[in-house]
């Protein structure tokens, strides 16, 4: 399925098949497309780590998510999102604006 259709279709999902796993290639894939995404003033802030294997996942589920959110991420490859702080943008001569 073409990743347009997939994003067109998609739907909350709130308990996640264990035995299927998405590959590295894939996230990539994904993270590529919302690196792709606009962002206000074109800051680029967003930044993806992305958490595979199951060890971590094991860690950030117990130690990071709130038990309702953790239970029903069992079997999910995890995307945690963070910003760079005090970062508005660039300027119009291409350098990042701290505004």
């Amino acid at each position: 399925m073409e990743f347009q259709k997939v994003v067109e279709a998609r739907r909350s999902v709130r308990k996640y098949d264990a035995t299927k796993k998405v590959t590295k290639e894939q996230v990539a894939e994904i993270v590529e497309a919302a690196i792709l995404a606009p962002s206000w003033k074109n800051s680029q802030t967003a930044r993806y780590h992305v958490v595979l294997s199951e060890e971590m996942t094991k860690t950030m589920l117990t130690d990071c998510l709130p038990e309702f959110n953790a239970k029903n991420s069992e079997g999910a490859a995890l995307v945690v999102t963070t910003f760079v702080a005090n970062r508005a943008g660039f300027n119009r001569e291409g350098q990042p604006d701290n505004e």
